[in-house]
C-alpha cells in the first residue's frame, strides 16, 4: 500500500535534487533520495510494475467505465471510453530543498504538456437553481494542458507513535494554457467552438478561484491516508525506502516510451 502512494508522497515532500547520486546509501541524504526515486519513476512508469502493483501510467489508459449519479435534482448516468492521457512522465522538478534543522520542504514541480483523448456520454437531468435541466451529450474528448505546476511547502511533525507526519501544508497550482477540441455530436460546429472557448476560459477561471480551497481539500481528502503510512516511519527510514525502491526501479531495466 505504501509503493501506490510513494510516487504522491514524494512529489509532495520532494526535497530534491534533480540530479541522481551514486554513492553508498549509507550517505545519501533524504533530499538526495527523493531525487533518486522521481528520476526512477519517470522511468518505470511506461512499464509498469508488477511487483507493486504499480499499473503502466504513462500513457494512462481506461478501456471503459461506467457511473451512475443520483443527489437530488441531479441524476445522471453515463460512461468514458478510450482515454488515453500521456504526459505524466515528463514531470521536471524546478526546485526543491529540506532543512533539517527546521524540517521544512518546499517544491516546484511542473509538467509542461498533458494531452487528454476520448470519449465519454452522459444522459439524465442536471440540477441548477433547484430544476432538473436534461442533459444529453456525446464527446469525443481533445484536451491540451500546458505548464501544469505544483508549488508546495510543507513541514515534517512528530506522529502520536514517534514516526512522522506532514503538517503547515501549503500547495498552490497554476495551468498556463488550456487548449479544448472536443466535439460533441449533438452540436453544430458553430456550438462546438463556443463551447470549446468557453471550456478553456473556464479551465483557467476556475485554476484560480479554487486556490483558496486547495488546502482545505487536500488535508481532508489526503493528508489523512498519508499521515497513517508515514506514521511508523522515521525519517531514516522514509530515506531508505526512496533508495531502495529507485534500485528496484532501475534494475527493472524498462526502455519503453510513452
Amino acid at each position: 500500500m505504501f509503493a501506490k502512494c510513494s510516487l504522491f508522497l514524494a512529489l509532495l515532500v520532494a526535497a530534491a535534487s534533480s540530479t541522481p547520486v551514486t554513492q553508498d546509501n549509507t550517505m545519501i541524504g533524504y533530499s538526495d533520495a527523493v531525487g533518486m526515486f522521481l528520476h526512477a519513476w519517470q522511468k518505470i512508469i511506461p512499464c509498469g510494475f508488477a511487483a507493486d502493483d504499480l499499473p503502466v501510467l504513462a500513457p494512462l489508459t481506461v478501456d471503459f467505465y461506467a457511473f451512475n449519479y443520483s443527489n437530488g435534482n441531479t441524476n445522471i448516468v453515463g460512461n468514458v471510453s478510450n482515454i488515453r492521457i500521456s504526459g505524466l512522465n515528463n514531470f521536471q522538478i524546478l526546485s526543491g530543498g529540506y532543512n533539517d534543522s527546521t524540517q521544512r520542504a518546499f517544491f516546484d514541480v511542473i509538467f509542461p504538456q498533458l494531452q487528454i483523448l476520448g470519449s465519454y456520454e452522459i444522459e439524465g437531468t442536471f440540477g441548477v437553481g433547484g430544476f432538473p435541466l436534461p442533459i444529453k451529450q456525446s464527446v469525443l474528448i481533445n484536451k491540451k494542458l500546458t505548464d501544469w505546476r505544483f508549488i508546495g511547502e510543507y513541514t515534517f511533525a512528530q506522529s502520536n507513535s514517534n514516526g512522522l507526519r506532514i503538517s503547515d501544508f501549503d500547495l498552490k497550482y497554476l495551468v498556463a494554457g488550456v487548449k479544448a477540441d472536443n466535439w460533441n455530436k449533438y452540436m453544430d460546429v458553430a456550438t462546438n467552438n463556443f463551447m470549446n472557448e468557453f471550456i478553456e476560459s473556464f479551465s483557467l477561471l476556475f485554476a484560480e478561484e479554487i486556490q483558496p480551497y486547495v488546502n482545505t481539500l487536500f488535508a481532508t481528502y489526503y493528508l489523512p491516508a498519508i499521515n497513517d503510512l508515514l506514521a511508523n516511519l522515521n525519517l531514516t527510514q522514509l530515506t531508505e525506502f526512496f533508495v531502495m525502491q529507485a534500485e528496484m526501479w532501475n534494475n527493472a531495466d524498462c526502455h519503453v516510451k510513452a
